[in-house]
């Protein structure tokens, strides 16, 4: 079924992503990536995000363990996900997930962040989870990387930007790079069309010569409901 579902994904990516302006998943860094200027939004604040639940489950990532079950996995910390209210708490009645608290779910993230994870909550001002991707096993950072334009399939408020007067070509911030976005010469150049805006190029940059700049205000939806209804509604009228 695993290997089944990875060859169904891609296709299933191309028809649907294309014709649905709305996406399940979002994209934003750790707040502490944006410059310090500029606005963030409560629901781009992943630490936020995490303070704001009273019920919070962690659970390993499917994308990675699917991969690991037929030899293709990857060394990517495995137990990250969290699921927040009712759908942390189906998780842990049904023993998907283990219960954690505030402190605990912000050291994930923490974890994530300095293994290289995209963090993509669902697409709401509450959602009720929040992944931490790799462009190797998950769904949708693996197949968005085949596209020629994975900024536009993508709901973020972001994007990187090289300072080159600080930047050494060391390479790291290519290296990190889930989207193939960056490729080095005498500076570091970024492809606008290929950067998600994660963040996950900061963290690697010793000299600083990267940032995360707003690229627009977007506004998720109020919850998973009204997302889903949405993405429904788009399919009916592109079917």
């Amino acid at each position: 079924l695993i290997r089944y579902f990875n060859e169904y994904v891609p296709e299933l990516m191309k028809t649907v992503w294309e014709r649905t302006p709305t996406k399940q998943l979002r994209v934003i860094p750790v707040s502490e990536n944006i410059e310090a200027e500029t606005a963030i939004m409560a629901y781009d604040q992943a630490e936020e995000i995490i303070r704001s639940q009273s019920t919070i489950a962690v659970a390993p990532c499917i994308c990675r363990k699917e991969h690991q079950m037929i030899g293709e996995g990857c060394d990517y910390p495995l137990e990250v996900c969290l699921s927040f209210g009712g759908g942390a708490e189906f998780y842990i009645d049904i023993g998907l997930g283990r219960a954690v608290g505030t402190e605990e779910a912000l050291e994930i993230l923490a974890k994530g962040q300095e293994a290289g994870l995209v963090i993509q909550p669902g697409n709401a001002q509450k959602p009720a989870f929040m992944c931490m991707c790799c462009g190797c096993c998950c769904q949708i950072l693996k197949n968005l990387k085949r596209m020629d334009k994975p900024a536009d399939m993508v709901h973020t408020s972001y994007r990187a930007e090289v300072n080159a007067d600080e930047c050494t070509a060391c390479g790291v911030c290519a290296d990190r790079c889930h989207m193939e976005a960056i490729t080095v010469n005498d500076v570091a150049e970024i492809d606008p069309d290929r950067c998600i805006g994660c963040g996950v190029c900061l963290p690697g940059c010793e000299f600083g010569a990267m940032r995360l700049v707003k690229k627009q205000d977007y506004v998720p939806p109020k919850n998973t409901i009204e997302t889903y209804m949405n993405m429904a509604r788009e399919r009916m009228s592109n079917a």
